[in-house]
C-alpha cells in the first residue's frame, strides 16, 4: 500500500511539474506581453530565452549565480555568463510572475476543506535580498559606517487544508503594512462564502474585519491581551479563561463629547 501511495505521489508531482512547464511555454508564445520592451526583448534566438530564463529563476537555490548557471546548464561549455543572465532577467516584467502564479494555482481545484470551510491563513515575513544602498525602500543601515543590507516584506495567504499559497503581496521592508496587504488579498479573493481568514496578533484591525464581512465571509484573528494598545482594552469582557461574547460596536471618526463619554460603544 505504501508503495502504491509513493508511486501515486510521484505521478502527481510529475503532473504538477509538467503543468508548470506547459504554462511557461504558453507564455513564451506571447512573450511581448511580459517584457519591458515588447518589440525587441526575447526576439533573438539565445540559450537563455524566455522559457529558460523563467525556469532558471524558479529553480535557483542558495549558491552563487555562476554555480547556479553551471548546474542548470549541466556544466556545458557554452553556459551563459552571469551578466548575460542579468540582462535577460531585466527584460521581464513583474507581471510575468504574477500571471504565472495565479494561472498555475487555477489549474488545480480546492477540494480539501475543514468541515466544509476553506481555511486561509495570512502572515508576513522579512526576507533579505541583494544589497543595494540606492534602494531607499529596502535598504537598512544601523550606523553610517555599517555595510547595511536590503529587505523586503512578504505577505502571504496560505490554504491550510490544501497546503499551498494562493496569494501574496511583496512590500519594501521600510514601507511594510501588513494590514493593507491583507485587505488587498481579501479583496482579490474569489472563493466561496464559506471561507475563514485566520491571522495572528497585529492583524486585529476593524478595517480587516470590515473587508471580510463585506464579502460575507468569516475571520478568526488573535488579538493582544487587554490593556494599553489593545482593542480589547475598552471591552467589558467576562473574567474567564474561555467564553463566547456577543457585542455591538459603533465605528466613527467623530471626537465629540458624546462619543468620548461612551468609550465602550
Amino acid at each position: 500500500m505504501y508503495y502504491i501511495l509513493e508511486v501515486t505521489l510521484m505521478i502527481f508531482a510529475e503532473h504538477v511539474k509538467n503543468k508548470l512547464s506547459s504554462l511557461i511555454h504558453e507564455m513564451a508564445t506571447a512573450s511581448w506581453l511580459f517584457s519591458k520592451n515588447p518589440e525587441v526583448d526575447f526576439s533573438r534566438n539565445r540559450k537563455l530565452d524566455f522559457v529558460s530564463t523563467i525556469q532558471f529563476l524558479l529553480s535557483m537555490e542558495s549558491g552563487s549565480l555562476k554555480k547556479e548557471l553551471l548546474d542548470y546548464f549541466q556544466f556545458s561549455v557554452d553556459t551563459p555568463s552571469a551578466s548575460a543572465f542579468c540582462q535577460q532577467r531585466n527584460k521581464l516584467l513583474l507581471e510575468a510572475f504574477q500571471f504565472l502564479f495565479y494561472e498555475f494555482n487555477s489549474c488545480f481545484s480546492f477540494e480539501k476543506k475543514y468541515k466544509d470551510y476553506q481555511l486561509l491563513a495570512c502572515d508576513g515575513s522579512d526576507l533579505n535580498i541583494a544589497r543595494n544602498p540606492n534602494d531607499a525602500g529596502t535598504y537598512f543601515q544601523s550606523q553610517p559606517t555599517d555595510r547595511g543590507f536590503n529587505q523586503i516584506h512578504l505577505n502571504a495567504l496560505f490554504d491550510l487544508c490544501e497546503k499551498r499559497y494562493i496569494d501574496l503581496v511583496i512590500q519594501p521592508a521600510r514601507l511594510e503594512n501588513e494590514s493593507l496587504a491583507m485587505t488587498q488579498m481579501i479583496d482579490r479573493y474569489k472563493g466561496e462564502k464559506k471561507t475563514i481568514f485566520i491571522a495572528d496578533r497585529g492583524y486585529e484591525t476593524y478595517n480587516i474585519f470590515a473587508h471580510v464581512q463585506e464579502k460575507g465571509m468569516y475571520y478568526l484573528i488573535r488579538v493582544k491581551d487587554g490593556g494599553g494598545g489593545s482593542m480589547t482594552g475598552s471591552f467589558d469582557l467576562p473574567d474567564e479563561n474561555e467564553f463566547d461574547h456577543d457585542m455591538q460596536l459603533i465605528l466613527t471618526r467623530k471626537q465629540t463629547k458624546d462619543v468620548k463619554a461612551k468609550p465602550k460603544k
